[in-house]
């Protein structure tokens, strides 16, 4: 079993996304591997939808604060998780990614075939 890294959802199999923690980068200077399971990896890639199509445009309301998936201090983007509860069955939270998490996750949502198979 595995753990999603936004959402905390154990399932057998999550979708490795390569994100560069800064302060791992002289023992990983390429990346880590995190993983993410379905749900947040869409969540994710809408976002980076949404956001590509608002390049260049001044969006209020974003906080430089820590990125969720990699720690970085920068401008961040909110992204809807939906994180199990023991109340309701899932409950919706907003977690705040960095546009290169963003990409990362892009990169990976062209993969996520690969890591779910066809049935999902």
């Amino acid at each position: 079993m595995a753990d999603c890294d936004l959402c905390g959802v154990s399932i057998p199999t999550v979708c490795p996304v390569k994100v560069f923690e800064p302060r791992f980068e002289h023992s990983y200077p390429e990346g880590i591997w995190k993983g993410l399971c379905e749900k947040c990896l869409d969540s994710a890639k809408g976002t980076f939808d949404e956001k590509s199509d608002e390049e260049g445009k001044c969006v209020p309301g974003n906080k430089f604060e820590k990125c969720d998936l990699c720690g970085t201090t920068c401008q961040l983007y909110d992204v809807e998780v939906f994180v199990p509860s023991f109340k309701n069955v899932y409950d919706e939270e907003v977690r705040h990614l960095c546009r290169r998490c963003l990409e990362s996750c892009n990169e990976a949502y062209d993969r996520k075939d690969e890591c779910f198979g066809e049935h999902h």
